[in-house]
């Protein structure tokens, strides 16, 4: 865990949620010199209770989902704003008694005795295409719950799922209503099927959108990203966005932690007790590097053999041997980010060998 070191002399606490923010400005010493609470977020007012000590002020709030207008706003006012990890945080100020107002102060105090532990703070500029790609996602998840949804009926009542693929979906949908003899089951079985090309629509409209924009955005290191085994253009869109600028990873080790690619070790007098923290991480980036690393074993002249090698020394653990893939894949990536360089297949064949 790593903790930002606060330089100014004023520090300032904020305890935000969706209509109202509790504010607390302390100096060095602890001194409190404001703590009150503001109805509405009203960034006016806020301003003007820090006018004497914002020349000199650095501004925290913990990460939640409605940070970004804080963010923003405390950029265009020219003040320091530091985004608090949440998980971590309330692992080191938890109490037994907890307000608004007490959280505040607690965030205001480990800011000013530096032991903020911080969280990325994703440039604005770039936010509206990581959304349009996690809005992609969240229609392919629901689409594909759908397809397992009609999958389960059909084993239900002892039929074979029917194959298909989304550019053909009429001939499937046919044989789906005709086999289904009860009008109840066909009215559900139809719901579903219209749902199911509503999304195909809508994913392919926004895969047209998001392409264009990567090209735009990073054309170079999105045609490297595609060089990598299992990672095509919507997977290399999905890793590219997440990252976001590759050199706020000090060391690889720090990106396959945040990959959520491996797991904090629990040890006490010299013996590891267990694992943890197997969610803390970027969950969309686990995600995308396991899909990468299924869909480079489909291989069959180099990855593929090496795989099957690699998951029968695991004891036939396919989970186990795709994340050595997926953490060899994503080791790869930050090396060509880091050295604008193209995938090196020799590296992954010999990294596999020795796994």
């Amino acid at each position: 865990m790593k903790y930002y070191t606060s330089t100014t002399q004023f520090n300032c606490g904020i305890d935000l949620h969706a209509r109202q923010m509790y504010v607390c400005v302390m100096d060095r010493d602890g001194k409190k010199l404001v703590h009150t609470n503001i109805k509405n977020n009203d960034f006016g007012f806020f301003l003007k209770l820090v006018a004497p000590y914002r020349h000199d002020l650095t501004v925290c709030a913990e990460c939640m989902f409605g940070w970004y207008w804080l963010a923003d706003a405390c950029q265009a006012a020219g003040l320091t704003f530091v985004l608090a990890h949440a998980l971590y945080l309330r692992a080191i100020h938890g109490g037994k008694n907890k307000n608004d107002r007490i959280d505040s102060e607690k965030i205001t105090h480990l800011l000013r005795t530096h032991l903020i532990p911080p969280a990325y703070v994703y440039p604005a500029g770039k936010r509206p295409l990581r959304a349009l790609l996690r809005q992609r996602l969240f229609y392919v998840w629901r689409r594909a719950e759908l397809l397992a949804r009609i999958a389960s009926h059909q084993l239900a009542h002892n039929r074979a799922p029917i194959k298909q693929t989304r550019r053909v979906r009429d001939d499937w949908a046919e044989q789906l209503l005709a086999a289904e003899d009860h009008p109840l089951r066909q009215c559900a079985l139809t719901n579903d099927l219209a749902m199911i090309r509503h999304f195909d629509t809508q994913i392919a409209a926004l895969e047209v959108q998001l392409q264009r924009q990567a090209k735009a955005l990073a054309a170079r290191d999105y045609a490297l990203l595609q060089t990598v085994p299992g990672i095509g253009e919507n997977l290399g869109m999905t890793i590219l966005c997440e990252i976001g600028d590759i050199a706020r990873f000090p060391t690889v080790k720090d990106f396959l932690s945040y990959s959520r690619l491996v797991k904090g070790t629990v040890a006490s007098a010299g013996k590891i007790k267990g694992l943890r923290g197997a969610k803390l991480g970027n969950p969309y980036l686990r995600w995308a590097f396991g899909e990468a690393a299924v869909i480079a074993k489909r291989d069959p002249t180099v990855i593929g053999p090496l795989a099957q090698r690699l998951e029968a020394r695991m004891n036939g653990n396919k989970f186990k041997a795709n994340t050595v893939l997926a953490i060899k894949l994503a080791r790869a990536v930050y090396y060509m980010l880091r050295s604008k360089t193209v995938f090196d297949p020799e590296r992954l064949v010999a990294a596999l060998s020795r796994n």
